[in-house]
């Protein structure tokens, strides 16, 4: 692709698929240099997070940009770690993205102008797309009758997990 030939000190690869994939080092520069001639009537379509919790930096990051003038599909991907710099300032569809991303993986995005809950409630805490966040979450809302409001409790598993033995007695 001619990305990598262009600026080989920001990419890292080119993966082949239907659309063109292209594994970035600086995604944002390239972005903001993209944004002034390639895709000057583009837009960010996507934005979406990947965990990896073995890894020195754990999210994987994916943009997906489209260029309608042009007919260019481009997705990038980026290792920020945990940090990344806001592309609201490129592209105002980002604002909902980045909460997204920042509220299920915590992936903070400096410059961002308004990070806040837009999934869960706001005195939720934990991440829920991580690997490493309990499938049975830590607190459990429901409403009292009693009360006669929502009241929160921690998360009591009356029984034990078990594992199952899925072979068939029928079986040799």
């Amino acid at each position: 692709m001619e990305l990598a030939r262009l600026y080989p000190s920001w990419t890292a690869g080119v993966l082949r698929s239907p659309q063109v994939s292209v594994v970035v080092t600086r995604p944002i520069e390239l972005l903001t240099t993209l944004k002034g001639s390639v895709l000057h009537e583009g837009w960010l379509t996507d934005l979406w997070g990947m965990d990896y919790p073995g890894q020195s930096r754990r999210v994987q990051l994916s943009w997906l940009v489209w260029s309608y003038t042009r007919g260019v599909r481009l997705h990038l991907l980026g290792n920020p770690g945990l940090g990344a710099v806001s592309l609201v300032h490129l592209f105002p569809s980002a604002v909902w993205f980045e909460r997204e991303v920042w509220e299920m993986l915590g992936v903070t995005f400096v410059g961002h102008p308004d990070l806040r809950r837009l999934l869960t409630d706001y005195g939720f805490s934990g991440f829920p797309l991580r690997k490493d966040f309990p499938v049975g979450g830590y607190l459990e809302v429901r409403f009292s009758e009693r009360a006669k409001r929502v009241v929160a409790r921690e998360v009591n598993f009356t029984q034990e997990f078990r594992t199952f033995d899925f072979t068939s007695p029928w079986e040799n």
